[in-house]
């Protein structure tokens, strides 16, 4: 190729990229805008149906509305996350912390409901695993996020095992659990961001679809990896992240 014809390829190679970003901004502005539509909506329609009478001014109404704007809140913090993640505007503040004593911290706080929806909860964790160099908070989040999606997936009388252990260099945690699972064919696809398996089952549970995005970003900047399993829906899942062990 002589320089015209280089130079016709490196302004065709950079349209296509800007071309691929366009698209890429119009998808997430429509998903966005999808996301909160969605609550704002069912708030608008309680308001109405209070100032129209049609429904009763019940503490139970009012549950309802809150519900749907803590919902709001949730999504737009999410959204918040998950835009200083992508552009890589955060740091870790790494310590010597047990990954058991983060794995404990989240399933004290999430007991009650798993008390309150029925769900059995159990732990294996190897007392043997030393102190990982990690950021406590966003491991946290990592947690959570597994964690709770485990419990919102599962059906009452189900059950949900978390699990530590070390393979080789590596702390591997696995949280498992016998709920809807997961179509074979979607787990490449389930840290897509909004991606959702199944979408009315997904939006009546209040999930953001964004935060297996936020816990793969965050897993990767600790130099970890995460996966996911499933045999199929009905068949439940496990997802494992590793973090390395040492400094």
């Amino acid at each position: 190729l002589d320089e015209l014809d280089q130079l016709a390829l490196s302004f065709n190679q950079m349209a296509d990229k800007l071309e691929k970003t366009e698209f890429m901004r119009r998808q997430l502005l429509g998903d966005v805008s999808h996301e909160l539509r969605t609550p704002l909506t069912a708030i608008k329609g309680y308001m109405e149906g209070l100032m129209d009478g049609v429904m009763s001014a019940t503490p139970e109404t009012y549950q309802q509305v809150f519900a749907e704007a803590d919902r709001l809140q949730r999504l737009v913090n999410d959204l918040q996350e998950l835009s200083r993640v992508e552009a890589g505007a955060f740091s870790l503040d790494l310590k010597p912390v047990s990954i058991n004593n983060l794995i404990e911290t989240v399933a004290s706080h999430l007991g009650r409901q798993f008390e309150e929806k029925g769900i059995h909860l159990q732990m294996k964790l190897d007392d043997n695993l030393p102190e990982l160099a990690v950021d406590p908070d966003r491991i946290l989040q990592v947690l959570t996020n597994l964690i709770g999606n485990a419990l919102q997936y599962t059906q009452p009388g189900g059950s949900v095992y978390i699990h530590s252990t070390r393979n080789q260099n590596e702390a591997v945690i696995t949280v498992t659990d016998t709920g809807i699972g997961i179509a074979p064919d979607q787990l490449p696809y389930i840290y897509k961001r909004f991606y959702r398996t199944d979408k009315s089952r997904s939006r009546t549970s209040g999930g953001s679809g964004i935060g297996l995005t936020i816990a793969q970003a965050l897993v990767k900047a600790h130099r970890g990896r995460i996966w996911a399993e499933s045999q199929g829906e009905g068949k439940g899942s496990a997802f494992h992240f590793t973090l390395p062990l040492g400094s």
